[in-house]
């Protein structure tokens, strides 16, 4: 597995040290098999997961908040939420993954790491910090217009693991 994400790994390194140069307090992850990531939150549901993927992708940065975990399994729905919310806003798309371990309605940006590199305050403001923000919205707008159920992913070991893996998917 080490070879398999050895230049994720790398990668999400020169992350971490833009991060500690920004300001950013991150959480260690344990590597999976399919990348490497971190956890930068802001309060119990407000978090950012940054992840590497390895297999050709090491290059991209993937920027993920969890809008909500657990939705009910109602297609039409939930996709009619995700639509609605990436119309309206391209910026900070929302997609369904739905997976046997559950279905959860995430937001993520995808950057190459370059650039994030290259223009630090982007990364931190357009991204990192404004990502959780937008996601607050979109709960409460889940909760006004859809039955979604569901509930916000919070700041746990488990919701971390599980985020990162489905971020890289």
């Amino acid at each position: 597995m080490d070879d398999l994400v050895a230049l994720a790994t790398q990668q999400l390194g020169r992350v971490k040290v833009l991060c500690t140069q920004s300001g950013l307090k991150y959480a260690e992850l344990a590597p999976t098999f399919m990348g490497a990531g971190i956890a930068i939150g802001f309060g119990e549901t407000d978090y950012v997961i940054l992840s590497v993927a390895g297999g050709g992708n090491e290059n991209q940065l993937l920027i993920t908040s969890g809008v909500l975990n657990d939705v009910t399994q109602d297609r039409a729905i939930a996709l009619e939420a995700a639509n609605y919310f990436t119309s309206n806003n391209s910026a900070y798309p929302v997609y369904l993954h739905d997976a046997e371990v559950g279905w959860a309605l995430l937001m993520q940006q995808t950057f190459p790491v370059e650039l994030l590199l290259d223009v630090p305050a982007f990364f931190v403001n357009f991204c990192v910090k404004a990502l959780p923000q937008v996601a607050v919205s979109y709960r409460q707008t889940i909760a006004e217009k859809w039955d979604l159920g569901g509930r916000p992913w919070q700041w746990t070991t488990e919701d971390h693991n599980g985020l990162l893996i489905r971020s890289m998917m």
